[in-house]
């Protein structure tokens, strides 16, 4: 995990990542949907799963494979992304 501070090093690390332009395009909607409201897609909680903050942790799905992990500070207005990747990196397991 490394400690991104700014949305121009988010995309960075994700161009870096995914080479699909489809896939990188799905993924920048997401995260701008989140930037808007993150709670308007909140539906997908992780059970018992709190990010360092004692923030519940939510999944958003980019495709059929990828999601995006984040969880929202709400009294700060700060959502944190967590991981961006293929189900099987992102929750550990098939």
């Amino acid at each position: 995990m490394r400690d991104v501070k700014s949305e121009g090093d988010l995309l960075s690390l994700v161009v870096r990542r995914f080479s699909n332009l489809e896939i990188l395009m799905s993924i920048v909607d997401k995260l701008e949907i989140l930037q808007e409201n993150p709670f308007k897609y909140a539906r997908e909680k992780l059970k018992n799963k709190l990010d360092k903050y004692g923030n519940p942790t939510f999944s958003i799905e980019v495709t059929g494979d990828i999601r995006i992990l984040y969880s929202v500070d709400p009294k700060n207005c700060v959502v944190f992304i967590w991981e961006i990747g293929f189900h099987k990196d992102v929750y550990g397991r098939d």
